[in-house]
């Protein structure tokens, strides 16, 4: 089956499932075809009560262009030269994280619900170009820092490994061990781990659906916790 085909055909039957919904709801002898918002909102509602894993499919691919175009208006002035669909990415999985069930109830309709998602891609571009500007002055105090003795650079370089290995430990298969060190330790947005591990992933929601697993994770991790609380801030 190709992945024209397929995704014509869950968005066909997630478009019928929406209307067939919709008319078990509407008065005994009344014919009211569902809006777009309706469809769109049910969307959400099984991708996010549901745990439906075709519904998010069809979210990204219906909604990712609207990302798009919201990050570019954000970024308008240059804030970040990450480019608008990484962004778009980024703003996604953050949104995918943020949406549970109890959070899902807060929102009475599909406009109440992009107005969230419009703001997680606001604050994902402003994060963004917060963290570039880090970065990029880190880089410039390299010079100038001063070198720590032999017995600072081996402890810290033994904290930051026991930490990673700690995080290792934590994950459950080789997709979430990919997007740990990917995302985080080489900073690579989804769609290009996805270039980088076609034998892992077969479709960008395949990368989306580990990072949410691995950030659940670890979440729960008592290990990384018990880290943390030991470290002096």
């Amino acid at each position: 089956m190709s992945t024209v085909y397929a995704t014509q055909t869950i968005h066909s039957a997630s478009t019928q499932t929406a209307q067939r919904r919709h008319a078990s709801r509407t008065a005994p002898g009344r014919s009211a075809a569902p809006t777009s918002d309706d469809i769109g909102f049910d969307l959400f509602r099984r991708a996010i009560l549901l745990r439906d894993e075709a519904a998010w499919l069809e979210i990204s691919l219906r909604y990712r262009p609207m990302f798009i175009s919201w990050a570019a208006q954000v970024n308008a002035k240059g804030a970040t030269d990450e480019q608008c669909d990484d962004i778009a990415d980024r703003a996604f999985a953050r949104a995918w994280a943020a949406l549970s069930p109890e959070r899902f109830a807060q929102f009475p309709n599909l406009p109440a619900l992009l107005g969230y998602l419009r703001a997680c891609v606001s604050a994902t571009t402003i994060d963004t170009a917060r963290s570039q500007g880090a970065r990029d002055r880190a880089y410039q105090r390299l010079t100038a820092a001063p070198i720590g003795t032999p017995e600072d650079l081996v402890c810290e370089q033994l904290e930051r490994a026991e930490l990673w290995q700690t995080a290792l430990d934590a994950v459950d298969c080789p997709q979430e061990r990919v997007v740990l060190l990917d995302s985080f330790l080489h900073e690579l947005p989804p769609r290009d781990i996805l270039v980088r591990h076609p034998d892992l992933f077969d479709s960008i929601h395949a990368v989306y659906m580990a990072k949410r697993h691995l950030l659940n994770r670890l979440q729960r991790s008592a290990a990384l916790r018990e880290y943390f609380d030991g470290v002096e801030v």
